[in-house]
């Protein structure tokens, strides 16, 4: 059940997360038209809202102005029931679910255009906006599921052949840690045995780092980013396994926080951004137990 805005919220996180602060920054980039940004006095995004709702839901906290959010993201979508890209399907519809509304028109038919001849959706490139080729295939598997049911035997086989000898998953010779963890959370949801996957699972051992973090590749140690750890810590959870260095993530997670109680993507410096802040509290989360 949700916490209205004076109810004190203990903590349900480690590290002395002010969970309470978490709430106030998210709701202080709620925009007129109901949407939010993580940058103050800019245009409400699909993608920063979705962050902010499921922000909010993961801290037990009612969003403010629910019906402004929901028009907001109602008419994101156009009369066909497609969007500007897959992901702001994704992020749309996905909010609009755990507001417990609805899209306008039905997506299924925009969902299943993006079905290649090879069996998945969308480029087999990855680019400047996606971090992996699977990720298209992931995010459109999720609406179907949403809307009616992820399905096709083309779509299993499709990610299986991106599946390497080494236990990864991506195009030969340019495998990330992020294709992994979409080629996994595509599996379960074709109902496919991930955990048959061994040498995946030896894979991601590889990227995890004693210090704390996981990496991109086992051969590339040299920058540590939230998005890595995020991946990381998702992708073991299909195997049911626990990471081996839990107290190592959890301290190193301090070091992206920013003064404005957000979280960066580097351990270095930069902006506060909801994404990064969604990433903190799952992995957060996922280590409450390690």
């Amino acid at each position: 059940m949700y916490k209205n805005a004076g109810d004190s919220v203990k903590p349900i996180f480690d590290n002395g997360i002010q969970v309470s602060l978490i709430i106030s920054y998210i709701r202080k980039r709620q925009n007129k038209d109901g949407g939010y940004t993580f940058a103050q006095w800019t245009e409400s995004s699909a993608e920063d809202t979705f962050f902010a709702v499921r922000i909010l839901d993961m801290l037990k906290t009612q969003p403010l102005r629910v019906a402004d959010t929901i028009r907001f993201l109602r008419e994101l979508q156009y009369s066909d029931g497609s969007f500007d890209s897959i992901k702001v399907a994704y992020y749309c519809i996905t909010a609009l679910l755990a507001l417990g509304s609805a899209p306008r028109f039905d997506v299924r038919n925009y969902a299943n255009s993006l079905e290649g001849m090879h069996g998945g959706f969308g480029s087999l490139d990855a680019n400047i906006e996606t971090s992996s080729e699977l990720e298209t295939t992931f995010l459109t598997l999720c609406l179907l599921k949403h809307v009616d049911k992820a399905r096709s035997d083309n779509a299993a086989k499709f990610v299986l052949g991106r599946l390497n000898n080494d236990g990864s998953f991506g195009r030969s010779g340019y495998s990330r840690l992020a294709s992994v963890h979409f080629a996994l959370a595509s599996l379960k949801l074709l109902n496919y045995d991930v955990q048959s996957l061994e040498g995946t699972l030896r894979w991601l051992r590889y990227c995890e780092l004693p210090r704390g973090g996981f990496t991109t590749t086992p051969r590339d140690t040299s920058y540590l980013v939230i998005d890595e750890l995020y991946h990381g810590l998702n992708a073991l959870q299909y195997f049911e396994s626990d990471p081996l260095y839990a107290p190592a993530h959890r301290q190193l997670l301090n070091r992206f926080q920013n003064g404005n109680d957000g979280f960066r993507r580097s351990i270095f410096l930069g902006i506060s951004t909801f994404e990064s802040t969604f990433y903190a509290l799952t992995c957060l989360r996922l280590l409450k137990n390690s």
